[in-house]
């Protein structure tokens, strides 16, 4: 498979995995600033800041609008300027998946093909202004119905194996930030008392991750901040914890890599299987005792690291293996290659 075509359902899956994850934050924390006193706290910064936008929010938005939640909306929502948005990362999924129709199911074409036509129609506009969670929860299920068509219509392939590559490290990388937003929000973890409003801020981060359910099912309905914590980084058993993504990640890799046969992908293979490792080996003790938001920077991090190691050995550099390839077959008899 042409690299073209691997590196477009990378980023494809990684954009709508974006998209997913910022639509399911401004659902909940609408309803969450609506039901909790948060005097004196931040109710929308908090959102640009694990989005990794500040410092271009604060360029694009007037100053004193930090935790407007209007304005932080806009700008995560519909602003073009930002990167991140959940329309220029649709725009960017849908452009990736043109680029790569011939690889695509048409029901995969036409459920993203729809959900960009629709972020730039009137009646998404008029939606967003006048019934703000039927808008998110739209967006929200539209990215869902794209991933459900992708296991059931689209070829077990290369190009399958990628984009879900892509969308498990993004996943694994978006779960780390949602759990941040505490910090950002309320300040350290792991004190011996919690307050209501940080229960309901723990709560609110299980619900953008559809964990609230799950969670309780484990949890025997203790809601505890470092537990909450623990289940959404280390837990296996729940399909967008942290290490479950970083292990889905690893399947795929290895899928790719012919179950690491080929000299391909070896770097960006050590990187993941390195980062697999240190948090296998993880405590929340230890965790809590370091620090929890300095240890989720350096997830986000490392993840980042792993990504770029794969653009790096799939997308970017003509690999090993294909020099070797191009040197056989152009070399001329009785000349050394």
């Amino acid at each position: 498979m042409i690299s073209r075509v691997a590196e477009g359902a990378f980023w494809m899956a990684r954009y709508l995995e974006r998209a997913d994850t910022l639509a399911r934050l401004l659902y909940v924390n609408n309803n969450f600033v609506l039901d909790v006193d948060l005097e004196n706290t931040p109710r929308w910064q908090p959102l640009v800041v694990v989005a990794g936008e500040e410092e271009r929010f604060s360029k694009v938005i007037p100053k004193g609008s930090e935790d407007d939640g209007e304005a932080v909306q806009a700008f995560l929502t519909w602003n073009q300027d930002n990167p991140s948005a959940i329309l220029s990362s649709i725009e960017s999924a849908r452009e990736n998946a043109r680029g790569i129709r011939e690889i695509i199911s048409l029901e995969m074409w036409e459920t993203i093909n729809s959900l960009w036509l629709w972020m730039r129609s009137e009646t998404a506009r008029k939606l967003y202004q006048k019934e703000r969670y039927e808008f998110y929860l739209h967006v929200r299920n539209s990215c869902s119905l794209f991933n459900g068509f992708a296991l059931d219509t689209m070829l077990q392939s290369e190009a399958y194996h990628f984009m879900r590559l892509g969308a498990s490290l993004e996943r694994a990388g978006q779960t780390v930030r949602v759990v941040d937003v505490k910090y950002h929000a309320m300040g350290p973890t792991g004190q011996s008392v919690e307050y209501p409003m940080e229960v309901a801020q723990w709560q609110a981060i299980l619900r953008s991750c559809s964990a609230i359910e799950p969670y309780f099912k484990v949890a025997n309905g203790e809601m505890n901040g470092v537990r909450i914590a623990q289940f959404l980084l280390f837990d296996r058993h729940f399909s967008r914890s942290v290490l479950r993504s970083l292990d889905r990640s690893w399947n795929f890799l290895q899928l790719i890599r012919s179950n690491g046969k080929s000299t391909i992908g070896k770097n960006s293979a050590n990187l993941l299987k390195q980062l697999r490792s240190d948090l296998s080996k993880l405590h929340m003790t230890e965790v809590v005792k370091k620090g929890l938001h300095p240890t989720l920077t350096r997830i986000v991090s490392a993840v980042g690291e792993v990504c770029m190691a794969v653009q790096q050995d799939y997308f970017f550099a003509v690999p090993l293996e294909v020099r070797r390839s191009r040197a056989t077959t152009t070399r001329k008899p009785g000349k050394r290659a």
